[in-house]
């Protein structure tokens, strides 16, 4: 958390650079931090992205996709890497981390600890059915990790947990059935929405050796 350090107030440091307009408070949504009434605003982006932010300590809980959503709203498309950069933000937030389990606003029950994109050293606290909680000033943090290349590292992050998540084919899969293969009357028909739905898995599998190497 940052604080002014005259008068010791929180400094708002989050959403300085972004407007939003505020929609009032969700008296049924509790703050995971200091348990009061949670407000609600919404970001000016396209489409509209609503979040629940507390006026106290400066949280924000965001619904399964919503804070991916904003940080590429703030994020030049063209992404380059800063290693070094990276490793200081992560070596930073390493260091600013208290341990606690909080509870979702939304259910009550105690979320899990997530290092958001394996590598950057933000955590967050997460239910696995409803959202993140993001602490006061770590959005920023985030947003600067995301601008030096972080946005690969996380896409990179993703792809291996869906494949951990839904397991690759197994051997006897991916071999060909044994016997006489007869050849179809008509080869098939290569079109470009076919080499295009490839591509991704190829671009990023590329990225991730650039990453490791960087990394290491």
């Amino acid at each position: 958390m940052t604080f002014c350090p005259y008068c010791g107030v929180r400094a708002d440091v989050d959403l300085r650079q972004i407007h939003f307009r505020d929609l009032g408070q969700d008296a049924s949504m509790p703050c995971p931090q200091c348990e009061t009434a949670l407000g609600v605003i919404e970001f000016d982006t396209e489409p509209k992205i609503r979040i629940e932010r507390c006026t106290t300590c400066l949280g924000m809980f965001f619904n399964p996709g919503e804070m991916e959503a904003l940080l590429d709203a703030q994020t030049n498309p063209l992404v380059w890497l800063d290693p070094v950069q990276l490793n200081q933000i992560a070596e930073d937030m390493y260091q600013e981390r208290e341990i606690f389990y909080r509870r979702c606003p939304m259910c009550a029950e105690r979320m899990s600890h997530l290092n958001f994109g394996g590598q950057s050293g933000v955590i967050l606290d997460r239910c696995g059915t409803h959202g993140v909680w993001l602490e006061g000033s770590k959005l920023r943090r985030l947003t600067e990790w995301w601008r030096a290349g972080g946005k690969l590292i996380y896409q990179q992050s993703e792809i291996k947990r869906a494949k951990n998540l839904y397991g690759t084919p197994s051997v006897s899969e991916r071999k060909p059935a044994r016997g006489n293969i007869s050849q179809p009357d008509d080869p098939p028909a290569w079109s470009d929405s076919t080499l295009i739905t490839d591509l991704p898995e190829v671009v990023f599998s590329a990225i991730g050796d650039i990453l490791s190497a960087i990394v290491d």
